[in-house]
């Protein structure tokens, strides 16, 4: 399955769409997360679009997820294989181009972590929503949690998606990465890591490194990537978490 950038994903929406005279009714009657303001950001490229939104759009059209966008499908593929085994076991015939074939079954105790509606930018930075949203969540086995993440509180876990190439090979464009939001993995002062950085009203994912000197420096993983910043308390950054996993299989 390729992965689509925004503005490919933006175009293909746009074709779909076209046949859609009011699109403001259509956003409102199938529950588009923003409603038609979102729904026009989604065609311009401008915003990437969320897991419940490809859902929504999916409904509307009455065609699978995978039309919308392939990668969610294959994110949920991904995802459901993490699940402990259901106690009897069942054989499927899955088709990830249609979000209903695949399997959703959760094990009784799994940790269903949210997905942010806001995106991270691993460039120029992502502009930010007026106030995050959860736009959906993947279930997550605890025993896969325990043995990878190890966080403090899983119910702190988020997910996020990030976009841009200043931190390949690391990540690439598109990927979806698991944030601890805990209060220990917000303190990059306490060790080296990748993180998603909050400053002048834009996200960013960026490798913070403490210095000698009891400062922060900030750089991309791209050798093509030349900026480095050095934090010294002059900055207005938020820190939002560390990421701790990205959906491409490599663990941080």
């Amino acid at each position: 399955m390729n992965n689509r950038t925004i503005k490919e994903e933006a175009a293909n929406l746009r074709r779909l769409l076209s046949g859609i005279k009011n699109k403001a009714q259509f956003a409102k009657d199938y529950g588009i997360p923003g409603g038609a303001s979102m729904l026009s950001q989604h065609q311009s490229g401008h915003r990437p679009i969320s897991l419940e939104a490809a859902k929504a759009y999916a409904k509307g059209l009455g065609i699978g997820i995978g039309e919308i966008a392939p990668r969610f499908a294959k994110l949920v593929l991904d995802v459901s294989e993490l699940a402990q085994p259901a106690p009897h076991p069942k054989t499927y015939e899955i088709d990830i181009s249609t979000y209903g074939a695949v399997p959703m079954y959760h094990a009784p105790d799994a940790v269903l972590v949210p997905i942010l509606a806001n995106c991270a930018s691993m460039g120029p930075g992502a502009e930010l929503l007026d106030s995050d949203v959860i736009v959906g969540d993947l279930a997550l086995s605890p025993h896969w949690i325990n043995q990878y993440i190890r966080p403090q509180n899983p119910r702190e876990l988020r997910f996020i998606h990030a976009y841009g190439d200043s931190m390949a090979p690391t990540f690439s464009d598109g990927d979806v990465l698991l944030v601890d939001t805990g209060p220990a993995a917000r303190d990059p002062y306490s060790r080296e890591g990748v993180y998603v950085l909050q400053a002048d009203g834009k996200n960013y994912v960026k490798r913070v490194t403490p210095t000698f000197d009891g400062k922060l420096q900030v750089t991309s993983d791209n050798p093509s990537s030349k900026t480095v910043q050095v934090l010294n308390g002059d900055h207005q950054v938020d820190v939002v978490g560390r990421v701790v996993w990205a959906w491409n299989g490599k663990r941080l």
